[in-house]
């Protein structure tokens, strides 16, 4: 079973397909779904750590923005 696993080229549909199952195109279209599939999963951890950073930098621009506001303050002050 496990040489069997390995010689799996596409689970669709709930069915594992082998390249005994598949003709040449069909091959070929599988392989390009799995590697569209790869790809589209590192998209979407990128895009996932860039709403992360972003979302950090957008505190710390606050956060940059308070320490302006205070010292605007402490000059009036003195003022």
């Amino acid at each position: 079973m496990s040489e069997e696993k390995s010689n799996v080229i596409i689970n669709f549909n709930g069915r594992e397909y082998t390249a005994d199952d598949l003709n040449e195109e069909q091959v070929g279209l599988a392989v390009k779904l799995n590697t569209a599939g790869k790809q589209l999963l590192r998209l979407q951890e990128a895009a996932d750590t860039y709403a992360m950073i972003n979302e950090y930098k957008n505190i710390l621009i606050e956060a940059f923005d308070k320490t302006l506001a205070v010292e605007e303050e402490e000059v009036i002050e003195e003022e």
